[in-house]
């Protein structure tokens, strides 16, 4: 009814426009208005008389050309003029200004008209002179210019347009007391109030019609508020800021009559909301569109919880980047010698293969240097292990500060280190050798007495066909330059063959000669030890250990080639474990008798990998004989015994049990080193060498710090390994790899408790029961986050601990110094 009322007013405003505009028509058609400026006719007919005095003066005065002149200043300056002649009584035509012959109409002129008029001009006698002919504009106005101009058409006009002005303000004051929403039926009203989403009617101009309860709750705003507002006012942002602002998707349902898709949109608040919008065009009977259905569904707590998923994804990330920095970190600290920071022996044959290979395939010159410190017992007897220690650290120092970029130093044995010359031949690292003896013996003194060093020099190009052969060739090198006195440097080179060595004057046996096993490379060997370690990390660990103390051990007692040799032996000596079942392998108590015939089982398979990757009969040798007894009566009936036991076999029996008993397993506590030195004395005989065990016992006492280091190195590699598998673990969650997910969850516990970290173990433990119920991904993250800030805490730690140790022991040297 409200709709009809305001139409039948409309109606009537606009027929009375249109019937004070019809008679406004009639009014002019009949004459009512006037078709000539009457006002401008009266101001030509004055300015007429003037000229006809003034030229009637100058004719009298026979002063026709300033009547020329005055009557052209006259038309320049009056724009009705059009041009203006002066012509004597007789015809003749006495001047003209402008076209004035060409458009002058003589007959309109004789008749009379406003256009074109002739002025009299008189002589003295009043006899006529002649005239002044004036042209002047059309005065009478035609077509609407006439009607807009004209007083009384104004008048009718502004009728009418007030008509339409006073019904616009009283429709628009009648209007805003009306409620569009009671356009809409009760009973559809009622419906759409019962919908949980946000819904709004609004009209084509995006005007408000009506708004369901649900949108008025989350708008916070009362009902007749809403009522009639542009919805575009509403404090509308963004759902992603980064996005441009852009024609809000309504309006454009109105443009194009296109149902639009699916946008977020954000309405700004005390409470601020996020809605998932959609918008239809309604479509009128007429065809038109005259209006539009707009759902709001609020995604705020999807919204929030994306957000958080968001934050704790750039959380994982950080976490992620900074626990790979870490491992970088820990990677290089798991290369060096923990004493001196020169790479330790397995990262040397690592690089020294590498550097090889390089040099081979380049054609280039490679040297191996040995370089061993005179009579270096006899410092630590009379000056104790701390001020060997000392000066071990300086010869490290100074070895790594004097060499090339390109060039690696190695702590190769206890008073020993290795250097890896690049790219040049024999002759030239003699002569660096000898600058690196001066070095020693000019800077580093005890009780002012200089350290010295001997030095053996080797080159690939004096004949050795592998890396452990240079070495071997430079330790022989080695022992010609401690024959000659020590505090010098020899090459092979220059090494003769029938050369005797008195054994007398240097500090281990004469090296065998070279061995005719073919070449181990070690990067095969790190990558067997490796896959253990992935298996079982604490095998791995005892592995490493048990190869430290067979190199102390083996150093004085074997040659180096046949050292190398026992190292890769006791680094493998478990390997076949890689087969050996996850739950016996793997078990936190003490195995059973079938259990121990599984485990039995890894010592054949574990002999065949080694053979079979290497085929070196002296390392199968000893892997296949360490668990020989020196008595007899050993694990296998078909065994060595006694001397017949190869000798590295026998080293790497005792350190193999010796680490094994002073290691904590998870069903028992590890021994003292005391009492692992007293068991090893009570089988001495029967199970082992008596004369190796003392000598094992010997080695040991004399580590000193370098078994506390050694201890280090253990919380070193758990860090690494941990740090390692949160990478993993990371990349799984990020690939959503459930099933991955779970395997690394249950080696990363293993390595935490093995390790004695047990807040990452319990923190794997929780991360382990959410992935296993499915639990949502936010929970899952936050578990995860948790576990790689535990991570990152437990490398930090241990990397500040290192960077503290290492400050102490510089500003030791300092104060030393």
């Amino acid at each position: 009814m409200t709709r009809l009322r305001i139409s039948a007013t409309l109606r009537v405003a606009i027929g009375l426009a249109f019937v004070s505009t019809t008679l406004l028509l009639v009014a002019y058609s009949l004459g009512m208005i006037p078709d000539i400026d009457r006002e401008k006719l009266r101001s030509r007919l004055a300015q007429c008389e003037t000229i006809a005095i003034s030229a009637s003066v100058q004719a009298r005065q026979d002063e026709t050309y300033r009547m020329e002149q005055v009557l052209r200043a006259i038309a320049e300056r009056n724009d009705d003029i059009q041009s203006v002649a002066i012509r004597r009584h007789n015809g003749f035509l006495v001047a003209e200004i402008g076209d004035h012959q060409q458009h002058w109409n003589r007959e309109d002129a004789r008749h009379g008209s406003n256009t074109y008029v002739v002025v009299p001009v008189l002589a003295s006698n009043h006899e006529p002179w002649g005239s002044i002919e004036i042209r002047f504009r059309e005065l009478t106005r035609t077509g609407l210019n006439r009607l807009i101009r004209d007083p009384c058409f104004q008048l009718f006009l502004a009728f009418p347009a007030a008509m339409v002005l006073l019904t616009f303000l009283y429709l628009r004051k009648m209007l805003s007391h009306t409620d569009p929403s009671k356009a809409v039926p009760s009973r559809v009203r009622s419906a759409l109030d019962t919908l949980t989403g946000g819904l709004l009617v609004l009209d084509a101009k995006g005007k408000i019609v009506l708004a369901n309860r649900a949108f008025v709750r989350a708008s916070g705003l009362e009902p007749k508020e809403l009522s009639g507002m542009v919805v575009s006012n509403l404090p509308w942002v963004s759902a992603d800021p980064a996005l441009p602002h852009a024609e809000y998707d309504w309006l454009k349902a109105i443009r194009e009559g296109q149902p639009q898709p699916s946008f977020m949109l954000a309405l700004d608040g005390e409470t601020p909301r996020t809605f998932l919008v959609n918008c239809a065009p309604i479509q009128g009977d007429e065809g038109y569109y005259r209006g539009v259905l707009a759902s709001f569904e609020d995604v705020t707590a999807l919204k929030e919880k994306e957000l958080e998923l968001k934050r704790m994804l750039e959380e994982l990330t950080h976490s992620r980047e900074e626990i790979r920095r870490h491992n970088e970190q820990l990677r290089e600290l798991a290369m060096r010698d923990p004493l001196t920071g020169c790479l330790n022996r397995r990262a040397f044959f690592e690089r020294f293969e590498q550097e090889w290979s390089r040099s081979t395939r380049h054609g280039h010159p490679l040297s191996c240097i040995i370089l061993d410190l005179d009579y270096f017992k006899s410092i630590n007897d009379q000056y104790g292990h701390a001020t060997g220690d000392r000066i071990l650290k300086k010869i490290g120092t100074l070895l790594s500060d004097t060499v090339r970029g390109g060039d690696f130093v190695c702590r190769y044995g206890g008073e020993e280190f290795c250097i890896v010359l690049s790219e040049i031949d024999y002759h030239e690292a003699v002569a660096t050798a000898d600058r690196l003896r001066k070095e020693i013996s000019d800077n580093i003194t005890i009780e002012n007495r200089p350290v010295t060093a001997s030095i053996g020099v080797s080159s690939m190009s004096l004949g050795g066909e592998h890396p452990q052969a240079v070495v071997e060739q430079a330790d022989k090198a080695l022992y010609v330059a401690k024959h000659l006195g020590r505090d010098q440097v020899a090459c092979f080179a220059d090494v003769s063959d029938d050369l005797e060595i008195d054994e007398s004057q240097i500090s281990r046996i004469k090296p065998a000669e070279q061995d005719a096993d073919v070449a181990i490379p070690f990067h095969a060997v790190t990558a067997l030890i490796s896959a253990l370690g992935y298996r079982d990390a604490a095998t791995a660990d005892h592995s490493r250990r048990v190869a430290d103390l067979c190199v102390a051990v083996g150093n004085r007692l074997m040659s180096v080639s046949e050292c190398y040799i026992l190292e890769i032996a006791a680094l493998l000596h478990d390997i076949g474990k890689i087969g050996v079942p996850d739950s016996v392998l793997l078990k936190p108590g003490p195995l059973t008798r079938d259990e121990w015939e599984i485990m039995g089982i890894h010592d054949t398979m574990g002999v065949e990998i080694v053979d079979s990757a290497f085929n070196s009969p002296t390392l199968t040798s000893i892997i296949e004989s360490h668990h020989a007894f020196y008595g007899g009566k050993g694990r296998h009936e078909d065994l060595p015994t006694g001397k017949d036991i190869p000798m590295g076999a026998r080293i790497l029996s005792i350190a193999d049990t010796y680490d094994a008993i002073i290691s904590d397993r998870v069903y028992r506590k590890g021994r003292t080193a005391e009492e692992a030195f007293a068991e090893l004395r009570r089988c001495a005989g029967d199970q082992f060498d008596p004369d190796i065990v003392e000598h094992f016992i010997e080695t040991v006492q004399s580590l000193g710090s370098d078994l506390e280091d050694a201890g280090v190195d253990v919380n070193k590699k758990t860090a690494l390994r941990i740090g390692l598998q949160i990478e993993r673990l990371s990349q799984a969650i990020d690939n959503k790899d459930s099933e991955s997910l779970q395997a690394l969850l249950g080696r990363l516990k293993m390595t935490a408790q093995a390790g004695d970290v047990h807040d990452i173990a319990t923190s794997v433990s929780s991360l382990e029961s959410a992935v296993g119920s499915d639990a949502e991904m936010s929970e899952i993250l936050g578990l995860t986050n948790e576990l790689l800030n535990l991570c990152r805490s437990t490398q930090r730690v241990f990397l500040d601990r290192q960077e503290d140790k290492k400050t102490r022991l510089e500003s030791i040297n300092v104060s030393e110094t």
